[in-house]
């Protein structure tokens, strides 16, 4: 019996023993785990810490984007390109060093007053922070601040020399270096269909036509249609063309007309139908006869026949004498345009015929424009001119008892009717010309078909 007592007191001696040691190992795991938890975070925090650094450093030498103001002068009626540049902060050295140096790009004495200049000025951007420890990043930082600096010295001039066209001169180290920009330019196509009433000009401009456009097409169709008296209420015309349009830097070129081309034109005329395409800078018809004659038949749009070619009483010396030619009444200053080409033999004021321009055209044909209220700048006596150039403006001067064109043309020192005269065209396209010709109507065609009276844009 003591014996089986000595026994289990053994044994349970033997378990407390087993249970304290389990109960040490299980308390010893966790902290050994706890203990490799925090060497792994102290690791990655230290990682971390490496990484953040490093981008820091790396974020603080990325180069900084320049910073920069632009402000903008208009040149004011009655100053020149002098004042404006000074109001802007340049010295009077700096402004005729850059007049010199543009010269062979733009001539600023042609400039006109409502001209926009754009001055830039650079902001300073030197970094003001600690130098790194890391070579190759200050040396970089280094070389960005100095390039930093040597922009904040700079100043830049924007303006335009032409429609689409801009040069910019920056000064820098006291010299101007310049360079010249195309700015996108966007081309809009239009097809616009309209009656006639009386005067193709009113009709055209009430359609929002372009006055440029409209005056080509009158250059273009005066070779074969008269427009005071063939014109009929009803004759429709279809003009198909194309604009030029600006997206960016719109201000500076305000003093540029947009260019505007007269690709095509459909005029029916009563019964007649004419079809004119433009090619290599002429007009033609559809079968390759140029559409444009030796001279114009009416050298001005708008007016109306006041006096036919003739025997006639005169209105101011009262008796009846040979009128020469063909008068056209119109609102004073309408602008006179030459028939032909040639070259002026006379811009001057006559007893008679007050202002008067008197041309010589080829195969011994002059024309006489009178009683102008003046000349249109630069016509004096031996320039030469275009067909459809602007000569002068429709006055009241000389014996003249109102407002109104006295228009003559000799052949050989001999009056004839203007209206009468049969000039036809003796050029005609023939071979590759006249095959090229085709294929352009038929990509014309099949563009402008598509637009009906609505716009497209298409790119340049």
């Amino acid at each position: 019996m003591a014996l089986k007592r000595l026994l289990l007191l053994s044994a349970l001696l033997v378990g407390c023993a087993d249970n304290e040691q389990q109960a040490q190992q299980s308390d010893a795991r966790p902290a050994q785990t706890q203990a490799e938890e925090n060497t792994a975070t102290e690791q990655l925090s230290g990682a971390n810490k490496h990484t953040s650094t490093d981008s820091a450093i790396v974020a603080e030498t990325e180069p900084k984007e320049p910073t920069f103001t632009v402000n903008t002068y208009t040149l004011k009626r009655g100053q020149t390109i002098t004042h404006v540049l000074k109001e802007a902060g340049f010295s009077l050295s700096q402004i005729y060093a850059l007049a010199n140096e543009v010269k062979p790009l733009f001539n600023f004495k042609k400039i006109k007053s409502g001209t926009q200049f754009d001055v830039v000025i650079f902001d300073s951007l030197a970094n003001t922070s600690e130098p790194h420890t890391n070579g190759e990043l200050a040396q970089a930082d280094t070389e960005n601040t100095a390039e930093d600096s040597q922009r904040a010295s700079e100043k830049r001039l924007r303006f335009a020399s032409n429609f689409g066209e801009l040069i910019e001169a920056t000064l820098r180290d006291g010299k101007w270096q310049l360079e010249q920009i195309s700015v996108k330019v966007e081309q809009r196509r239009f097809s616009k269909s309209f009656e006639i009433s009386q005067s193709l000009y009113k009709a055209a401009s009430e359609a929002d036509i372009p006055a440029n456009v409209i005056n080509s097409a009158i250059l273009a169709m005066s070779h074969f249609v008269d427009f005071q008296r063939e014109i009929r209420s009803g004759d429709k015309i279809t003009l198909n063309f194309s604009h030029a349009i600006l997206h960016e830097d719109t201000h500076l070129f305000s003093q540029f007309s947009a260019p505007q081309k007269l690709v095509a034109i459909e005029f029916v005329n009563n019964k007649d139908s004419y079809q004119l395409y433009q090619f290599e800078d002429a007009y033609y018809f559809a079968d390759g006869k140029l559409a444009q004659n030796f001279l114009m038949k009416t050298p001005l749009n708008g007016a109306r026949l006041s006096s036919s070619f003739g025997k006639r009483k005169h209105p101011v010396l009262g008796y009846n004498r040979q009128h020469k030619g063909i008068d056209f009444s119109a609102p004073t200053g309408t602008p006179i345009m030459a028939a032909g080409k040639g070259k002026v033999l006379k811009a001057s004021y006559s007893k008679s015929f007050g202002y008067r321009v008197l041309l010589e055209h080829h195969d011994g044909y002059r024309t006489l424009y009178a009683h102008l209220k003046g000349f249109a700048k630069g016509i004096k006596s031996g320039v030469s001119v275009k067909q459809g150039q602007i000569i002068g403006y429709l006055g009241n001067t000389g014996l003249s008892t109102s407002r109104h064109l006295h228009y003559e043309v000799h052949k050989n020192g001999q009056a004839i009717n203007p209206l009468t005269m049969k000039q036809p065209s003796n050029i005609q396209l023939k071979g590759k010309e006249l095959v090229a010709l085709k294929a352009h109507i038929q990509v014309v065609n099949q563009v402008y078909a598509s637009i009906g009276s609505e716009e497209i844009q298409i790119a340049d």
